[in-house]
């Protein structure tokens, strides 16, 4: 919705582009999800979503048979993951990309680079307009090709469908929406881009780069939307993050602080404990009691 953000109708013609190449060429499908020791810590993602590795070599952590695995994507490649599937940009991933996320409040179109540098997101749109019920069911119909090789025609076409689609839905004219409904819609996607980068240590800068707005303007959606300021939006949120991970024996207090973004396991003790009243540790043992 931000006026810095790649506008709505380029989206269509580089997913025209795309299509005329014949990618996807191949579709690695992403399904499984497994407790969080089996994950190393990693999160999942709630909502549906694939990408496409337009340059460079694109790898990606995820789970197969309950085991993590690097897979790799070359140029033309896609990778779709299912709902609470893992699928994680690889440390030493090198490639640009274009992704879509369809969750319940909006769909997100992205354009990302991986390099020596991080992840920097180029260009971003973020749409009100949602899958609607034939896209949910190609996404199904994904999933129903569980163990089909990368190479599997069918694989290939529902993802081309849900190009086409995700093409149609950037073409409509967009709703009137008040000014006040825009920002909150923009809050939403900060909100997004927060709880899926939780366990990196990111702060207002990045989600000011992510929505390419003023990190003020961030401050400022914040408190106007959440009553908290942009730090203390982030301080809860990862503290309810820790929250069922405290549930999982295998990850110790010092793993579920850096899963959940503190970099030092002593500063998540003191803030549990004066948020919730006990120390992690305790309500660890409340619950197994």
């Amino acid at each position: 919705m931000s006026e810095a953000h790649a506008p709505a109708s380029r989206w269509p013609q580089w997913i025209h582009r795309l299509l005329r190449r014949g990618w996807p060429k191949r579709v690695h499908l992403v399904l499984e999800s497994g407790s969080p020791a089996l994950r190393g810590g990693l999160p999942v993602h709630d909502s549906p979503r694939f990408s496409i590795c337009l340059a460079g070599t694109g790898r990606y952590t995820v789970l197969r048979q309950q085991r993590l695995e690097v897979i790799t994507l070359q140029r033309g490649d896609a990778i779709v993951a299912a709902p609470q599937a893992l699928m994680e940009p690889h440390p030493a991933a090198r490639y640009l990309a274009i992704g879509f996320v369809f969750t319940p409040e909006m769909t997100q179109c992205l354009l990302a680079k991986k390099g020596p540098g991080g992840h920097r997101f180029l260009q971003t749109h973020h749409d009100s307009r949602v899958l609607d019920e034939d896209g949910r069911h190609f996404f199904q119909a994904l999933q129903n090709r569980r163990g089909s090789p990368p190479d599997d025609l069918a694989a290939r076409r529902l993802v081309e469908l849900l190009l086409i689609k995700t093409a149609e839905m950037s073409e409509q004219p967009e709703p009137v929406v008040s000014k006040a409904g825009k920002a909150r819609f923009t809050w939403l996607a900060a909100c997004q881009f927060v709880q899926e980068n939780l366990h990196h240590p990111i702060g207002r800068q990045e989600v000011a780069d992510f929505l390419h707005l003023h990190p003020n303007h961030v401050s400022r959606l914040f408190r106007d939307f959440s009553g908290q300021s942009f730090l203390d939006y982030m301080l809860h949120a990862r503290l309810e993050r820790s929250r069922p991970l405290l549930k999982d024996p295998q990850l110790n207090i010092t793993e579920i602080a850096h899963v959940c973004g503190f970099r030092d396991a002593n500063y998540f003790i003191r803030c549990y404990r004066r948020h919730f009243g006990k120390s992690p540790g305790r309500a660890r043992l409340s619950h197994f009691a």
